[in-house]
C-alpha cells in the first residue's frame, strides 16, 4: 500500500508554482550543449557535431501501465524515464535530453510529483542526460505520463542498430534474464508478496535497468540487429525476423529464466517468453561478434549476454519462430506477447 506524501495539494500549490520547483530540480545539471532548458517556450540544444539524432517517445496511462496503490511516484518517475532510455539503447545510442508531459488530476501532493522528478533525474545522470523540459496539464480520468527522449549516436561508420540487419547464421541473445517483470506484475495482481524471490521480481516491474552502456558496447562490437524486449520475446523477436526476412530458432533450455520463477509458476515458460516489460535487450550477431561481445562484456564488468538460438533462413511459409527442447523436437509458435488491443 502506498504512503501518503507530505505536502500541498497540487490544485493548491498552481500550475506555475509546481513548474517552477519542478524546474529548480531538473535545471541542476543542464550541460553545455542545452542552451536552453525549462525557462523558455522551448528547449535548445545542440548535437555534437558529426552526430546523427535518434527520438523516442512513451506514454504511460494510470491503469494501464501503473496503478499508484502498488507504486510511489519515485518508481513511477524512475519507470517513465527507464522504459524510453530502453528505446535508445536499443539503437546503440547515447541519450542526451528528456522532455516529460505530466497530466495530474490535482489531488496529488507536490512532494510526489517532486519525488517523481528527483527519481527520474537521479536516472538520467547516470548516462548524462538533462530534463530539458515538458508540460504539465490536468487529466481528471486518471495521471498520464509521456516522455520524449533525444540521443545522438556518432557517424564513425558503424550503423545504428536495427531490427532490419539480422542475418541467417546470426547467434540470438540477450543481455538478462526473462520474465522477471511479469511475474511482479502477477506478485502485485494476486498479492503474493511472501513468495521467494518477490522482492526481485517487484524490482524488476517497477524499476527496469535500462541497458545504455550494452547497448553503446554491442555497436562498438559489430552488432547490426537489436531491440529491447517490453512486449516479451515471442512478441518482439517475430518483429526481428518479419523485418529482416529470416526465421528463428530458440533453444528452450537455454532461456536465462530465474529459478524462483520456474518455482513459483506453473504457467512461468508463458511468463518469459510473452510476459513482456523485461527491458532487456534482444539482438542477434554472427558467432565470432558475440564472442567478442561476451569478451568486452567481462572487460567492462558487466553481465554478458546468454546465447538462447540463432536465426536461420526464413523457408517458403515466411519468417517463423520456431522453440525447440532438449530432445531436438522443434515446435512453430504464433507469435504474440503483450498488446494494448487485446481482447
Amino acid at each position: 500500500m502506498r504512503v501518503a506524501a507530505s505536502g500541498r495539494l497540487v490544485r493548491e500549490v498552481g500550475e506555475f508554482a509546481l513548474i517552477d520547483q519542478i524546474a529548480r530540480i531538473a535545471n541542476g545539471a543542464a550541460p553545455r550543449r542545452l542552451k536552453i532548458g525549462i525557462s523558455d517556450d522551448a528547449a535548445a540544444w545542440r548535437p555534437p557535431a558529426g552526430h546523427d539524432v535518434v527520438i523516442t517517445t512513451d506514454v504511460l496511462m494510470e491503469r494501464v501501465h501503473f496503478r499508484l496503490d502498488w507504486t510511489d511516484w519515485a518508481s513511477l518517475g524512475y519507470k517513465a524515464l527507464a522504459v524510453n532510455l530502453s528505446d535508445i539503447a536499443a539503437m546503440g545510442a547515447r541519450p542526451r535530453l528528456a522532455l516529460i508531459d505530466l497530466a495530474l488530476r490535482g489531488s496529488e501532493r507536490d512532494q510526489e510529483v517532486l519525488d517523481f522528478y528527483r527519481s527520474a533525474r537521479r536516472l538520467g545522470q547516470r548516462f548524462g542526460l538533462v530534463i530539458a523540459g515538458g508540460d504539465t496539464s490536468r487529466a481528471p480520468n486518471g495521471v498520464v505520463i509521456a516522455v520524449t527522449v533525444v540521443g545522438d549516436v556518432p557517424r564513425d561508420g558503424r550503423p545504428l542498430l536495427t531490427r532490419a540487419a539480422a542475418r541467417p547464421g546470426d547467434v540470438i541473445a540477450v543481455t538478462g534474464p526473462l520474465g522477471l517483470a511479469a511475474a511482479g506484475l502477477r506478485v502485485l495482481e494476486r498479492g503474493l508478496k511472501t513468495l521467494d524471490g518477490s522482492p526481485a521480481m517487484q524490482a524488476a516491474y517497477h524499476r527496469p535497468q535500462p541497458r545504455v552502456w550494452e547497448g553503446l558496447l554491442l555497436r562498438r562490437c559489430g552488432v547490426r540487429a537489436a531491440m529491447d524486449l517490453s512486449d516479451g520475446l515471442l512478441g518482439d523477436l517475430p518483429k526481428i525476423c518479419e523485418r529482416s526476412g529470416v526465421s528463428a530458432i530458440i533453444e528452450t533450455y537455454r532461456l536465462p529464466v530465474p529459478n524462483a520463477i520456474k518455482w513459483g509458476f506453473p504457467d512461468w515458460r508463458d511468463l518469459a517468453l510473452r510476459g513482456g516489460e523485461d527491458y532487456e535487450l534482444l539482438f542477434t550477431a554472427p558467432p565470432q561478434v558475440f564472442e567478442r561481445v561476451c569478451h568486452v562484456f567481462r572487460r567492462a564488468r558487466l553481465r554478458p549476454p546468454v546465447s538462447i538460438g540463432q536465426v536461420v533462413e526464413a523457408g517458403a511459409e515466411g519468417p517463423q519462430v520456431k522453440l525447440r527442447d532438449l530432445l531436438g523436437k522443434l515446435e512453430v509458435v504464433e507469435p504474440g506477447g503483450y498488446t494494448h488491443f487485446k481482447t
